[in-house]
């Protein structure tokens, strides 16, 4: 009975198998909603400029790629009920060692954090695809609509926090304890089959050689990245350090943002479907273009925050577009994809340092402008993407 369940796709077995999936990629995005709204104390604490941070990130950024092609590949034999919950395990000793740390160990930290990042990105998108596959459910969808909704309780509580005086050292080692309750989680319920073929096809970079048009999803991607990734690091830092808003204030502010991420990622599917990926990519582009113009513009906290809405709504769909766009090449699916997403990493790289040495040399409000300048080009890969009917 429980086979047939298994191979019907079962709904209790989904649920079984998906809810600490979900679980897991909430506890990943509940520590960088905590990490945007704490890292002005972190910062301050351990005495890092903003360039210095930046580089800091960079650092971060190349121990995640670093990890999804040349680590990964080691553990894909691995069962997912080992890789999975290894995964956020990781994550989760680098957010305790952020609480705990000494200054002299905070470059080893960020390694720790990066590779966390990057085996998370490849093995709980690799179970998910398979429960994807098995359910004929949109999982990956949920999965990432989760990442937003734990950006939304993180900064909350990060804000309620430091809003009663609390250390915020004791943010990030809850976002840890957070993470390992997770990776227990799925230790008990992930499937117990490796996660070879899965992880070779998204550690695969040679369809970008093999099939050039794969540039125009690759670099929607990258610039979406670029967006997301720097509200994740930055936003927090530019409402609290140049506008002078409160922990309690950015972490409301950072939540209008993830929450309409997060709303957005749920009708993503059905946007792409009524207007298809080109005035999709276009749409959020312009969208996110207004939000991020008013958010630099402004001084004013209630204002921007209204713009980080706009922004969360447009940029929500704007990824999934991106991704989309590979279903108009030649190229196998999974390597198509694959080849778009690291590309899409790219930007964790060289983006932190280069906000970094702007907030420095100018202010943080000139390097929220880079953003602005990305959805711009979110726009432009819109109008090079090629026309296709909707659905």
């Amino acid at each position: 009975m429980a086979r047939a369940e298994a191979e019907r796709g079962g709904e209790p077995l989904v649920r079984s198998r998906t809810l600490p999936l979900l679980a897991g990629y909430w506890s990943f995005g509940q520590f960088w909603g905590v990490w945007v709204i704490l890292v002005l104390e972190y910062q301050r604490q351990h005495a890092l400029t903003d360039s210095r941070l930046g580089l800091m990130y960079s650092l971060l950024s190349l121990a995640a790629i670093g990890t999804m092609l040349a680590g990964a590949p080691r553990l894909q034999r691995l069962s997912l009920r080992t890789s999975v919950p290894a995964s956020l395990a990781f994550l989760a000793v680098g957010s305790i060692g952020l609480a705990v740390q000494p200054t002299s160990l905070v470059l080893v930290t960020f390694v720790v954090v990066g590779v966390g990042n990057g085996l998370i990105d490849v093995y709980l998108n690799v179970a998910a695809q398979r429960e994807e596959s098995r359910s004929r459910r949109p999982v990956l969808q949920w999965l990432h609509a989760s990442y937003a909704l734990g950006g939304v309780t993180g900064a909350a509580a990060a804000g309620a926090l430091r809003t009663v005086d609390l250390d915020h050292r004791l943010g990030l080692a809850a976002a840890g304890i957070a993470l390992l309750a997770t990776a227990g989680w799925n230790a008990r319920r992930a499937v117990d089959e490796p996660a070879a073929e899965s992880a070779a096809a998204l550690l695969s970079v040679s369809a970008l050689r093999r099939n050039p048009t794969l540039w125009i999803p690759a670099l929607t991607v990258l610039f979406c990245f670029l967006v997301e990734g720097s509200m994740d690091i930055w936003s927090g830092l530019y409402l609290r350090e140049q506008l002078g808003a409160s922990a309690g204030a950015a972490g409301a502010a950072f939540v209008a943002f993830a929450g309409a991420l997060f709303v957005g990622r749920l009708f993503a599917a059905k946007v792409l479907f009524g207007l298809g990926a080109r005035r999709t990519i276009i749409i959020s582009g312009i969208g996110g273009g207004i939000g991020g113009t008013i958010a630099v513009l402004s001084d004013t906290t209630m204002v921007v925050a209204a713009a980080f809405l706009l922004m969360g709504f447009a940029m929500s769909a704007a990824g999934p577009a991106g991704f989309s766009l590979v279903e108009g090449t030649s190229e196998d699916p999974s390597a198509a994809i694959a080849a778009v997403a690291t590309v899409g990493y790219t930007g964790f790289v060289w983006s932190p340092p280069l906000l970094g040495w702007i907030a420095d040399t100018v202010d943080l409000r000139a390097a929220m402008g880079v953003i602005v300048f990305a959805t711009l080009g979110i726009t432009i890969m819109g109008f090079f993407a090629r026309r296709k009917r909707p659905g």
